[in-house]
């Protein structure tokens, strides 16, 4: 989806009754539809249909290709797909970005509410710990990356060698630069509506992507990472453009970029996203174990935050009517000291601040130590206490 097709679906979800809050999460291999809402009007094929709908699509049609998750299940995936443990390539760090962007769009918008804002957020705060603590801090895991290591894991030299990057998005330029890194002589597309716009990774040519086709007879190595709906490069147009030898094409979009018949021509290898191992190993299973380890602390702290966030407004009050009472009862010891008139009223209010404080604290704490069916009646008996000192 590109970024229009997202704002727009964003205000549209937060319109539809019994949505309180949406975000979207679109990369180059996955798009997702988080949606909280009213449980007795909120139905779990909505998600889908909100989705198909932005495409012109029917819900009944593409509804068997959709994973709908919903409560714990959806948490835990979250927190795991927010590490990269989800991402075609295992551990990819550009996911933290993408989640992050996800949640400052639908923000934009207005789509976001609470309980998606605090789930989002406990999510990122619990992959930047994996990060540091289990995913091989350091080691670059981006797609271009991997492209990178698959390449020279085939056999595939790039020092020396004229490639060609057709698209100017985050991936394009990663691609670009990781060619660049490895001694590629680097070429990438601009279209002339984007050229004010456009950043250029260090070391790279421009050529106007209508002139793609051109430039195939010169170049050795092309890779296409754009958002474009329909092919960049088809086996018709450029099959009169190859020129003599081998070429490797790679291909980093979703849906494809290059038209897979391109790849039975004679001399041609290409590769696309599912050309990268996603087979885990066992060092992966057991960084995928630690992770969760990890995980878990911050999955019980949203759950207990999710499961205490209709009594916030009770603690407001519990501790809101005990700053007032305490301050009350403090009145007349106040008077007994040499104080103006303003300093008098200036140190009731920090007491009544204060042990407003220390109730909501105690209140808070409660959730810590006890379990959800002990420490709701504890706050409806504290709640009903402290309107007696109204």
């Amino acid at each position: 989806m590109t970024a229009s097709m997202v704002e727009r679906a964003l205000r549209e979800g937060r319109r539809t009754p019994g949505v309180t809050g949406c975000v979207i999460i679109s990369t180059c291999n996955r798009t997702e539809y988080w949606i909280s809402g009213e449980e007795d009007t909120f139905d779990e094929l909505d998600a889908v249909s909100l989705l198909c709908r932005e495409k012109g699509l029917a819900a009944s049609e593409y509804g068997e290709y959709f994973t709908v998750r919903e409560g714990k299940e959806a948490v835990h995936y979250l927190m795991e797909l927010s590490c990269g443990l989800k991402s075609q390539i295992f551990g990819d760090d550009q996911i933290i970005t993408q989640v992050k962007r996800a949640v400052d769009m639908a923000r934009e918008q207005g789509a976001l509410d609470p309980v998606l804002e605090i789930l989002f957020r406990t999510a990122v705060t619990g992959a930047k710990k994996v990060k540091s603590r289990v995913l091989l801090v350091g080691v670059d895991r981006s797609v271009a990356a991997a492209m990178g290591s698959l390449l020279l894991g085939e056999g595939i030299e790039i020092f020396g060698k004229r490639c060609l990057v057709i698209g100017n998005g985050e991936i394009g330029r990663l691609a670009a630069a990781e060619l660049v890194r490895l001694g590629g002589k680097v070429s990438m597309t601009l279209r002339q509506y984007k050229a004010k716009e456009a950043v250029i990774p260090a070391g790279c040519h421009v050529i106007d992507y209508q002139d793609r086709y051109e430039v195939l007879p010169d170049m050795d190595l092309v890779v296409s990472a754009t958002v474009s709906p329909h092919y960049t490069l088809t086996r018709e147009q450029a099959e009169g453009k190859l020129g003599t030898g081998g070429k490797v094409f790679v291909d980093l979009a979703i849906p494809r970029d290059i038209e897979p018949m391109l790849g039975s021509l004679p001399g041609i290898r290409l590769f696309d996203m599912d050309s990268f191992d996603t087979i885990k190993s066992e060092g992966d299973r057991r960084q995928i174990k630690e992770a969760d380890e990890i995980l878990r602390k911050y999955e019980t702290e949203y759950e207990q935050w999710y499961a205490f966030r209709e009594y916030v407004p009770v603690v407001k009050r519990i501790s809101k009517l005990a700053g007032e009472d305490t301050a009350a009862r403090l009145k007349k010891e106040l008077r007994q000291y040499p104080l103006k008139r303003e300093e008098r009223e200036a140190l009731s209010e920090s007491i009544e601040r204060a042990a407003a404080k220390v109730a909501a604290k105690l209140c808070y704490g409660l959730r810590e130590d006890m379990e959800p069916e002990l420490w709701k009646p504890c706050l409806e008996g504290l709640f009903r206490s402290a309107k007696e000192l109204e």
